[in-house]
């Protein structure tokens, strides 16, 4: 799936516009973040390489859990446990909008809960940023282009 600034995400009867593009590289294992605007609320959402399970992540972002970096290898939050997925130091390259997340490095740790949800702490220089999320069938949402108009 490629995403591009300006493109259209629907989702839930809301037309999320593509602000911004993330990319972490961490090693040789690049993760693709969206941020995406809409109705007054962001989502970030990952732009798979390749989308074999029909599902993609979602994320909010939350406030950060009274957590010290680096993280435990598990976490309890909402109800859950969230297990150690990924880790590692991370490279980003942002285009477009993408506030408080500039391009230089992180460190960032994502994890998984049961039902698919997910959590990802990234620790910037200036602060430490969460995510929270769940999957999403890719039929949930829909993927408008952006067209250009002739001048």
């Amino acid at each position: 799936m490629n995403l591009h600034l300006h493109d259209t995400v629907g989702y839930q009867g809301i037309g999320f516009g593509v602000e911004g593009i993330l990319d972490y590289d961490l090693g040789g294992r690049v993760l693709h973040l969206a941020r995406l605007r809409g109705a007054g609320e962001v989502r970030y959402l990952e732009i798979a390489a390749s989308d074999i399970s029909g599902r993609l992540l979602l994320f909010s972002e939350i406030q950060a859990l009274d957590i010290t970096t680096p993280p435990p290898a598990t976490i309890d939050h909402g109800g859950e446990s969230f297990l150690l997925k990924l880790s590692g130091a991370a490279t980003v390259v942002a285009t477009g909008t993408t506030p408080g997340r500039e391009s230089g490095a992180c460190s960032l740790w994502r994890y998984r809960a049961a039902g698919d949800r997910f959590l990802q702490i990234e620790s910037w220089p200036d602060r430490v940023r969460m995510l929270e999320g769940a999957t999403v069938h890719r039929s949930m949402l829909e993927m408008r282009p952006t067209t250009l108009k002739d001048s």
